[in-house]
């Protein structure tokens, strides 16, 4: 579906077609575009780990617990507390 410049639909407006046939069919809604994004970027991240330690090769985590107690302490900020849903400030 090219528009009159020959330009294609972009993401949002692809998911909401999507959505549309979907909801006209009575098959569960696609994902919003951008959904599990970081999700995804870890499982990636751990995939390449685990291949590391398959071939033998060292892997380097990274933990706060790793470092010395003293730079810990200091480079961990303060607890920040979110405040519960549905509540504004």
């Amino acid at each position: 579906m090219d528009g009159a410049h020959g330009e294609g639909m972009n993401a949002t407006q692809q998911h909401m077609l999507d959505s549309y046939r979907a909801l006209q069919q009575g098959v569960p809604v696609p994902p919003a575009p951008g959904t599990d994004e970081i999700r995804t970027v870890r499982e990636i991240f751990a995939w390449r780990e685990f291949r590391r330690v398959l071939a033998g090769r060292v892997v380097r985590r990274r933990s706060f617990a790793a470092r010395p107690a003293s730079a810990a302490a200091s480079a961990v900020p303060a607890p920040v507390r979110v405040p519960e849903e549905g509540r504004c400030r």
